[in-house]
This record gives C-alpha cells, sequence and structure tokens, in this order.
C-alpha cells in the first residue's frame, strides 16, 4: 500500500472515530435532559436506566406517535427525530439502575 493511501485510511478512520466521539457526546446531553425529571431515587417518573432498549423505544414511539398518553411525555417524544429515540433508549438500556 502506498504511503498516500495509508495516510488516507488513517484520515477516514480518525474521522469515523471524531464522529462516534461526537454522537455519544450528543446522546449523554439528551439524556442529560431526561435524567432531569427521571431520577433512580423516584419512582414517579420511573427511571429510565436499567429498563430494556425494547421497552423503552416502545415507550417513546408511543409518546410520540400518541399510541400511549400522557400529560408531558408525548410533546417531548414529538421533539425528538426516531433516531434520537432509538439513542437514548440504547443509552439508557446500557446503564444500570443505581442503587
Amino acid at each position: 500500500m502506498s504511503h498516500a493511501r495509508r495516510v488516507l485510511l488513517v484520515l477516514v478512520m480518525a474521522a469515523g472515530s471524531e464522529r462516534v466521539a461526537a454522537a455519544q457526546m450528543d446522546v449523554r446531553a439528551l439524556a442529560a435532559g431526561c435524567a432531569s425529571c427521571h431520577q433512580p431515587s423516584e419512582r414517579v417518573p420511573p427511571p429510565l436506566a436499567g429498563q430494556s432498549r425494547e421497552a423503552l423505544i416502545g415507550k417513546l414511539r408511543g409518546f410520540r406517535d400518541g399510541s400511549i398518553p400522557g400529560s408531558v411525555m408525548p410533546l417531548i417524544a414529538k421533539g425528538y427525530t426516531p433516531a434520537e429515540l432509538d439513542a437514548l433508549a440504547r443509552y439508557f438500556a446500557g446503564r444500570a439502575l443505581p442503587r
């Protein structure tokens, strides 16, 4: 492999890892908004950490499309894209509920 190709490969890989890091930062920023109400020590609203991804995405999509009623969450969920809701569900499903 030529030197130019190696340099190009390194640059592409670095750009990809920067995008992943940026996406992770964005998810943490989105999650911080959720965590302001969904505290691990409270029952209402329920904590999000530790729930399965499937349960969370089902609820989030339901709030967003109106199939699950609520007072605040339908309005909040409509402010997120489907990709953001999926990222949030993955993020919280990967977190253990603090003891």
